[in-house]
């Protein structure tokens, strides 16, 4: 069971260890974004906050953030990822919905729009609270490290991705992340892309760290981190 911080009226996160995910309300749904990597008992602890119908919005397909997908009859995912991260085997009695660059999911009053960011994966997306300027950001932007080794990672998209992000800096000016911090600037996504491209320029030294039997350079600056091989 994750430990849940309430963020404002209507938004919470919860905090699943190393990674957290969200609950947004509106005036007529509610939404999961995540569902964590140890709780699969997301959507219960769900309801103790809200009675409004629930659904399910994954930011990507990674394990760490779609343990509570079983108890949901859909999910809202880009399709890339219910392929490539294997979500479709994982979880074979939930349908995917698929949603797209530019789709609008409205929870009443509380309209939340979907900007694909592929690169961590290829189905990454950010998710925009239009109305409250925040942006859901996945894993794509974060005070951490980001993950960007193994054959799911694609570097040339994720820089784009963030230049994506960075255009649209003047619809929100907070960021909500998955790992480490959870609320940042609405600048971050810039700041992220400074590191990144230092490290890719060799600027930026690194030490071999152990992931999962993987041996990947670890690089770290002074806003974030990434994992390469």
């Amino acid at each position: 069971m994750a430990d849940v911080i309430q963020l404002n009226e209507n938004t919470w996160s919860f905090e699943d260890g190393f990674v957290r995910f969200f609950l947004l309300v509106g005036e007529e749904k509610a939404v999961l974004i995540d569902s964590g990597m140890n709780c699969p008992d997301a959507a219960e602890q769900a309801a103790t906050l809200t009675d409004k119908p629930l659904m399910l919005l994954n930011t990507h397909g990674d394990g760490d953030h779609t343990s509570g997908t079983s108890a949901f009859s859909e999910i809202y995912l880009h399709p890339d990822d219910y392929v490539k991260c294997d979500v479709c085997n994982r979880y074979p009695g939930t349908k995917l919905h698929a949603i797209a660059d530019g789709d609008v999911i409205d929870l009443g009053r509380r309209p939340l729009r979907i900007i694909h960011i592929p690169g961590h994966t290829a189905g990454s997306v950010a998710i925009l609270d239009v109305n409250n300027h925040v942006l859901i950001a996945g894993d794509s932007v974060q005070k951490g490290h980001i993950y960007m080794f193994g054959d799911k990672r694609e570097p040339d998209l994720y820089e784009a991705s963030l230049d994506k992000l960075i255009a649209l800096e003047d619809e929100y000016d907070t960021i909500y992340a998955s790992h480490d911090e959870c609320v940042l600037p609405g600048d971050y996504a810039s700041r992220v892309k400074a590191s990144w491209q230092k490290v890719r320029a060799g600027e930026v030294s690194y030490e071999i760290a152990d992931l999962f039997g993987n041996k990947v350079k670890s690089y770290t600056t002074d806003d974030c981190g990434f994992y390469l091989i």
